[in-house]
C-alpha cells in the first residue's frame, strides 16, 4: 500500500508532496488501519484503480490508455471480490468524478464519456457479484443502513437505542479533541492547496479526485452519531490518498524562512533562519501523524482497560498465533488433490477467524457461538458438524469475552463449556500450544 500511495503523489505532484503525502497517510486516523484483517484488501484495489486513472489521463497514445484501461478493469474487479465498503465508496466516487468531468473545467483532462462508461462498468460488474453471491449480505447491510439513516432523520419514530461506548471507552477527552483535530486539520491543510489549484487552474484531475474525497468525508460525517460510527472514520482510508499529497503541499508551501506562512507570521523571530517554520511545519506534521494513529484498533488496544477486551484484540496475536497459522498451512490440504476437494471446516471465535483465515486458507464457519453455549452438545449442534472439521478453542475464552462475528456477545465462558472438547470421545486433539487447542470431529454420536 504504501508504494501505491507514493505513486499517486508521484505521479500527480513531485517525490516531495510525495512522501509528505504518504507520511500523512500512515497516520490516517482509521479504525481498521493497520490491523491484518480481510477489509485491508480493498483499499489496495482501490488505490490500483485510481492509479490506472491516472495513468489514463496521463497517457497520451492511444496504446498506453487502451492498456490502463485493460489495467482498469482488472484491479476495479478486485475490489468488488475483496470488500463490500470499498465497493460502495468507490462507485459513489467513479460516479461523482465522472459528473465533474462533465463540465468544462474538466472536460480537457480526459474525456467524460469515458469515465462514464468505466463506471458503467463497475456497477455492472458488482450488481453481477452480488446478485449471484453476495446478496444475502447485501440485503442485511442494506436493512441495516435503512435503520441508521432512519434514526438519524426521524429518531422519534424508533425506540431508544442502548447506550454506546463510542470512543470515549477507550480516550480521555484530550485524546478525543486530538485525534479529531488531527482528521480536521489534515482536512483544513489539503482544502488550502485545492483551493490554490482550483483558482489557478493547475492539476485538474487531482483537484477533481480531491473535492470528491472532501465531499465523501462531509457526507459521511453525520454518520459518526449513529451506528455506522466506523465509516467516518474508515473513509479516511480512502480519501487520504488525495487528502495527504494536497496536505503535504500546504506544508511544503509554508516552510519557505520568508515566503511560507510560518516565516509571515513570526518575522522578527524568524528572521532569515530557514529552520523555524521549517520546524514548525514538522511538528504539526508530527502532531497530525500521531493524533491519526490514536484511531487504529491495532493502537487503541493499548489505551484500553482490561475488561473491555476481546478475545479477538490485537494483543492476544502473538508467537502462538503464528504457530498456528504455519500449522494449520502445513496440515489442512496440505497436497494437491486435497486442496481441490477439501470440504472440511472449523468453528471457532473471531480471534480463529483472524488467524486461520487471514494466515492459513482454512475454510470458516460462522455461527460457531451454539458450539460454547453449554457444556455439552445437542442433537442440533451434532447435526451440523461433520467427520473432519475442526473446533478452535483458546486460553483467552476464560478470561475475556469471546467474539462470535454477529452474534450476541458473552461474559467469559465456563470451563467446563471450552474443555468438553478434551474429554468427548467424538474429538481427536490434533493441535495444541500455550494458547489454542485444535479438535478434529472423528465420528458423530
Amino acid at each position: 500500500m504504501p508504494a501505491i500511495v507514493f505513486a499517486l503523489g508521484r505521479r500527480l505532484f513531485s517525490t516531495r508532496i510525495a512522501v509528505l503525502g504518504l507520511f500523512f497517510y500512515l497516520g490516517t486516523g482509521s479504525i481498521l488501519f493497520n490491523i491484518p484483517v480481510q477489509q485491508g484488501i480493498g483499499i489496495i484495489f482501490v488505490g490500483l484503480s485510481l492509479l490506472a486513472l491516472i495513468m489514463l489521463t496521463r497517457s497520451a497514445e492511444e496504446t498506453s490508455q487502451r492498456r490502463a484501461q485493460i489495467l482498469f478493469a482488472l484491479v476495479s474487479g478486485g475490489i468488488v471480490m475483496t470488500h463490500h465498503l470499498s465497493s460502495y465508496i468507490f462507485a459513489g466516487w467513479l460516479a461523482t468524478l465522472a459528473i465533474m468531468m462533465s463540465t468544462r473545467r474538466f472536460r480537457p483532462v480526459v474525456g467524460s464519456l469515458r469515465l462514464g462508461v468505466l463506471f458503467l462498468y463497475f456497477i455492472a460488474l458488482l450488481a453481477i457479484y452480488i446478485s449471484f453471491f453476495t446478496y444475502a449480505i447485501f440485503a442485511s447491510q442494506q436493512e441495516n443502513l435503512y435503520v441508521v439513516l432512519e434514526r438519524l432523520v426521524a429518531p422519534e419514530n424508533l425506540p431508544v437505542a442502548g447506550p454506546s461506548p463510542g470512543l470515549g471507552r477507550t480516550f480521555a477527552l484530550q485524546e478525543i479533541v486530538w485525534l479529531g483535530a488531527s482528521v480536521l486539520g489534515l482536512l483544513v491543510l489539503a482544502l488550502a492547496s485545492l483551493y490554490r489549484s482550483f483558482r489557478a487552474r493547475e492539476q485538474p484531475f487531482a483537484v477533481a479526485n480531491g473535492l470528491v474525497a472532501i465531499t465523501i468525508t462531509i457526507v459521511t460525517l453525520p454518520l459518526i452519531a449513529t451506528s455506522f460510527n466506523f465509516v467516518p472514520l474508515r473513509v479516511g482510508e480512502y480519501t487520504n490518498l488525495f487528502v495527504g499529497p494536497f496536505a503535504g503541499a500546504t506544508l511544503i508551501r509554508w516552510s519557505g524562512a520568508v515566503s511560507g506562512r510560518f516565516g509571515r507570521l513570526a518575522p522578527r523571530f524568524s528572521g532569515r533562519r530557514d529552520w523555524v517554520p521549517r520546524a514548525a511545519c514538522v511538528a504539526l506534521a508530527a502532531a497530525l501523524y500521531m493524533g491519526g494513529n490514536l484511531a487504529p484498533l491495532s493502537v487503541r488496544a493499548y489505551f484500553e482497560s482490561a475488561d473491555a477486551h476481546l478475545t479477538d484484540t490485537p494483543l492476544n496475536f502473538g508467537a502462538d498465533a503464528l504457530r498456528l497459522a504455519n500449522w494449520a498451512q502445513a496440515h489442512y490440504c496440505a497436497n494437491w488433490a486435497q486442496s481441490h476437494n477439501c470440504t472440511a471446516r472449523y468453528w471457532g471465535d473471531q480471534l480463529a477467524v483472524d488467524i486461520l483465515s487471514g494466515f492459513a486458507p482454512m475454510r470458516t464457519q460462522f455461527g460457531s457461538l451454539k458450539l460454547f453455549e453449554n457444556a455439552t452438545l445437542d442433537k442440533s449442534v451434532w447435526s451440523e458438524l461433520s467427520v473432519g472439521d475442526y473446533v478452535v478453542t483458546d486460553r483467552w475464552m476464560l478470561v475475556m469475552r469471546p467474539n462470535f462475528f454477529l452474534e450476541r456477545s458473552l461474559s467469559q465462558l465456563p470451563r467446563a463449556n471450552v474443555e468438553k472438547f478434551a474429554t468427548d470421545p467424538h474429538f481427536a486433539l490434533v493441535y495444541q500450544d500455550g494458547t489454542f487447542s485444535v479438535y478434529q470431529v472423528v465420528s458423530r454420536p
